[in-house]
């Protein structure tokens, strides 16, 4: 029986993420948490002979959240302020990439186009200890996997 070497786990630190607005690429270094998930839609499916119901997929969606330290103003003056002046968000996408040096699995990139964020943060003042943080979720219409894991060694 095969057994995972827990070398081949991989340090959720081991990641960079990159936004490209309007052609620009903007490396995202103040981000503390990234994640991202495609969910499937179904639609219910009663059938005679079963007491069961199936599901059928009809479509997926793409969301996720970016939490980080507010240290950068592109969200304001690349995002918020063009559809201020325009009516219109520019275009983005968001690619991350996962290489864990100590893992044997490789590296994975995914790029995810159509992204979206919900909210620009503005700041986030308190009279306590602490710093500048933002938390924001956001949506995207479709992904590429550009370079994929390639499997842990089997022994």
């Amino acid at each position: 029986m095969a057994i995972l070497s827990q070398g081949d786990t991989i340090s959720s630190k081991e990641g960079t993420v990159v936004v490209n607005i309007d052609g620009k690429n903007y490396p995202f270094i103040e981000a503390t948490e990234v994640s991202a998930q495609v969910d499937f839609n179904k639609e219910d499916v009663p059938r005679l002979g079963t007491r069961f119901k199936g599901k059928k997929v009809t479509s997926a969606e793409g969301t996720g959240t970016i939490n980080g330290y507010l240290v950068s103003s592109i969200w304001v003056s690349e995002v918020l302020e063009t559809y201020k002046k325009t009516g219109a968000l520019p275009p983005m996408s968001l690619t991350t990439t996962v290489e864990d040096k100590t893992s044997s699995v490789g590296k994975q990139v995914i790029v995810l186009t159509g992204f979206m964020i919900d909210t620009v943060p503005l700041f986030a003042l308190a009279s306590d200890d602490g710093v500048m943080m933002g938390e924001t979720d956001f949506t995207f219409d479709d992904y590429q996997l550009t370079n994929k894991f390639g499997g842990p060694t089997r022994a």
